[in-house]
Formats: structure tokens, sequence, C-alpha cells
């Protein structure tokens, strides 16, 4: 149980150190954390960070974005 415990605090630190990269502009940072993070544990909320941030570092690597 406290295997599980500390994993699951451990995505959540990654999930909140990508929405702070994410609100600093930082998109690539920000997908790399989303991405441990749900490697570590996948949540409904980390796949939306993660898709989040892949979507904007795509929309700022366009030449339109």
């Amino acid at each position: 149980m406290a295997r599980l415990m500390r994993l699951a605090l451990e995505a959540w630190r990654l999930r909140q150190a990508a929405r702070e990269a994410l609100a600093r502009g930082d998109f690539e940072r920000a997908l790399s954390l989303a991405s441990d993070a749900q490697r570590v544990r996948r949540t409904p909320d980390g796949e939306a960070v993660r898709l989040l941030s892949a979507w904007l570092r795509a929309q700022m690597a366009s030449p339109h974005g």
C-alpha cells in the first residue's frame, strides 16, 4: 500500500509541475512532465494535461501557430 501511495504522490507532483510549466508557456517541458506522470500512474486528468501540452507544443512549432 505504501508503494502505491508513493507512486500516486509522484505522479501528482509531476502533473502539478506540468501545469506550472503550461502556465509559464514552457510547452515542451509540460509535455515531458505530463508524459512522465502518465508513465508512473495513468489518470484522466494526467492525459488531459499531456494532450493539451502536446497540442500547444505543436501549435507553437507550426509556422501558422
